[in-house]
């Protein structure tokens, strides 16, 4: 009996090391655990060659990709495709409108039958601060599956799977996503609002941990009613479940660093971040600046009065960033830099009569409405009060409601927003709490920080009661654009709530 459980321990020690070796890739999944080093060597060597051609060849099909289309960068991807798709999606080039895509999957890294699945999506920029036509662009790379159920990605589920990968190169198979500088994108990820302004990479495993790892910029995640800010040199985690264990069920993690894995995979896909040195980090009081920043500006708009020039482009060009670049990681980190064009410095020709000034008309005319004051609530996320996500019951509303589960009543003290100011005469109009109105001094400048700006009426009932649900509505005079707004409302146990739209 002593000999048989002796026997027993001594397999499952051998197997736990043998399975940790294959995950960190030293020892290739299908092949025995006794290679010589030189064997291994060689097998290393067959994957990075296998990684370059994949990455050399999505390159060359994929490099000229319209916005908001998916491209068959690398074999082997299946697709269930519209009805009346109108182009096929079967072969390495292939591009078909990402509204015609049901769901994709690609292949994990093989090297017997030399696959690697890659698909290329093109999607444009949909922050406030993006200039028209910019693209971001996200890389769907090894075992990884997504279903577009909203049609164009602003809501969609993705997994992708662990222990399949045979190269060290690649220690996990997952979504890269290259964002222009400046500007970027928001959309809604098994269930999560992801808003990121960089470069990022995601990896989802059913019923275990979504996180998302940024490598140059900004993020923030919004689960469960809560919110989490986060910078380059950072990742963030919210756990998976659902009846299908691909639904987010917590909300975020604190951030911690990136790993060599997530290093490892940034530097393989892309030929930059290879070490933690060549990542500059960001904050998370910065990264929150950045995106509340970027979520509430609009682009600079040139001056359109009558001058004697003719601008070289009066539409800037979709983002320049890399597909994916086509470079050897054995030689080093690329030396490519994705670029953003804007649109051109107005250039006067000469002029026989120097009688017009030109200082104050070539000026731009457009003052962004954000002003970073008053600075945004500090507070920490409640942990037993909650937000709703946020709805438009009518075209000029924001509404959500407030669940107290904190085991006594709550005051709303503060009520803290950022809106885009489109019209130029849009303003913050009225505030309800439970239906009944609690604030109706109009506010014409964003960010709105009541009672700061303006006091509550003087009858306001600003209490919700322990397990009750409070519908609270910011109405505006006038129809509300699709994104670009976030709301804090702060509580006398000194935390607070966010949402944004």
């Amino acid at each position: 009996m002593y000999l048989f459980l002796g026997a027993f321990t001594t397999f499952i020690c051998v197997s736990i090391t043998a399975f940790a070796l294959y995950r960190s890739g030293y020892i290739p999944f299908g092949l025995p655990s006794n290679l010589t080093a030189t064997a291994i060597a060689q097998n290393n060597a067959s994957c990075q060659a296998l990684i370059d051609r994949a990455i050399q060849a999505s390159g060359n099909y994929c490099g000229g990709t319209s916005s908001n289309e998916v491209c068959y960068g690398n074999t082997t991807i299946q697709a269930e495709l519209a009805p009346d798709a109108t182009r096929r999606f079967s072969e390495r080039g292939d591009t078909i409108a990402i509204n015609e895509l049901y769901r994709l999957s690609a292949s994990p890294l093989n090297l017997s039958n030399n696959e690697w699945g890659i698909a290329v999506f093109k999607v444009l920029a949909n922050l406030p601060r993006s200039l028209p036509g910019e693209t971001v662009t996200m890389v769907v790379f090894g075992n990884a599956t997504l279903d577009n159920n909203s049609g164009n990605l602003e809501s969609f589920y993705f997994t992708s799977e662990l222990g399949q990968v045979a190269c060290k190169k690649v220690p996990y198979d997952g979504l890269m996503i290259n964002s222009p500088d400046g500007g970027g994108i928001r959309f809604t990820i098994n269930g999560a609002e992801l808003t990121l302004m960089g470069n990022a990479s995601i990896k989802a495993i059913k019923n275990g941990n979504m996180e998302v790892s940024v490598y140059k910029g900004s993020g923030r995640l919004v689960s469960n009613g809560q919110e989490q800010y986060f910078g380059a040199g950072q990742k963030v985690s919210v756990q998976l479940g659902g009846e299908n264990g691909n639904r987010s069920i917590s909300g975020p993690s604190s951030p911690q660093p990136l790993s060599p894995d997530e290093l490892s995979t940034a530097c393989t896909l892309t030929g930059q971040y290879c070490t933690q040195s060549e990542v500059i980090p960001v904050s998370v009081a910065e990264a929150q600046g950045q995106i509340q920043s970027g979520i509430t500006s609009t682009p600079t708009i040139i001056s359109t009065q009558t001058l004697t020039h003719t601008p070289s482009a009066t539409v800037p060009p979709s983002s320049t960033g890399f597909v994916l670049p086509s470079w050897t990681p054995s030689k080093g980190p690329a030396t490519f830099t994705p670029t953003r064009t804007r649109p051109p410095t107005n250039t006067v020709a000469p002029s026989a009569a120097p009688s017009q000034t030109l200082t104050p008309s070539l000026t731009p005319t457009f003052t962004p409405s954000f002003t970073p004051t008053p600075s945004g609530p500090t507070e920490p996320l409640c942990s037993s009060v909650s937000l709703s996500p946020l709805t438009s019951p009518n075209t000029n509303e924001l509404g959500m409601d407030i669940t107290n589960s904190s085991g006594g009543a709550v005051t709303i003290n503060r009520f803290f927003a950022y809106w885009v100011k489109l019209l130029t005469s849009q303003k913050l109009d009225k505030l309800f709490l439970d239906g009944n109105q609690v604030w109706n001094i109009s506010d014409n400048t964003s960010p709105s920080d009541i009672p700061t700006e303006g006091n509550w009426m003087g009858s306001a009932n600003l209490t919700i009661p322990d397990a009750t649900t409070q519908n609270f509505v910011v109405q505006f005079q006038n129809d509300l654009q699709p994104t670009g707004y976030a709301v804090h409302i702060i509580f006398d146990i000194g935390c607070q709530v966010t949402g944004s739209k």
